[in-house]
């Protein structure tokens, strides 16, 4: 029996891209150890594209993750897609929603939550686009008097209403604001 003193092979990535640097984690990271937003998640990790875009270090995003309950809330599941963009069939009956339907629903409506910016720009009071076309949200001041986290003076406007901003986390490539809505689709 022969004993060797030497460590085993270990073999490295085969390029840098796998190193990142680690000073904060990502928005993908964040949402793991988030678990008021785990349904949002599990949605977010159907679409690949946008899975990706949370993990990667050089694109910068801002996301508006509603928390369970807000999503319980909705009256409709994101893969059914909004009240008004389901298709309706001859007779008044509900299309049956394909996978590819169901894919391309959740797309839609994460995208609405994505903002392509690395924050929300709390100056500007006119629509701040997300990724989904033609889709953009407005940022209203609320409250006043807020100093250590200005941000909680500011709320999305929808429908008539308002989506509380509640909790701010930063990361390394971007932030992401729990709320306590969801953002529509439509």
């Amino acid at each position: 029996m022969t004993l060797t003193t030497s460590p085993p092979h270990v073999s490295s990535p085969p390029d840098d891209s796998f190193v990142r640097n680690t000073n904060a984690p990502t928005l993908y990271d964040t949402l793991i150890l988030e678990r008021s937003t785990s349904i949002f998640f599990d949605y977010l990790r159907e679409c690949s594209e946008l899975s990706q875009r949370t993990s990667d270090t050089g694109v910068k995003s801002t996301l508006l993750v509603p928390t369970n309950k807000a999503v319980m809330a909705l009256g409709w599941k994101p893969h059914q897609g909004s009240p008004s963009h389901r298709q309706i069939a001859e007779g008044g009956g509900d299309v049956e929603i394909t996978e590819e339907m169901g894919r391309a629903n959740v797309e839609r409506w994460i995208s609405a939550h994505v903002l392509p910016t690395p924050d929300i720009d709390f100056e500007i009071s006119s629509d701040q686009p997300t990724l989904l076309a033609d889709k953009s949200i407005v940022i209203h001041k609320t409250r006043t008097g807020e100093k250590e986290e200005p941000w909680r003076n500011y709320a999305i406007s929808q429908n008539g209403g308002y989506i509380n901003l509640t909790r701010r986390i930063e990361a390394e490539n971007g932030v992401l604001y729990v709320i306590d809505g969801a953002i529509s689709s439509d």
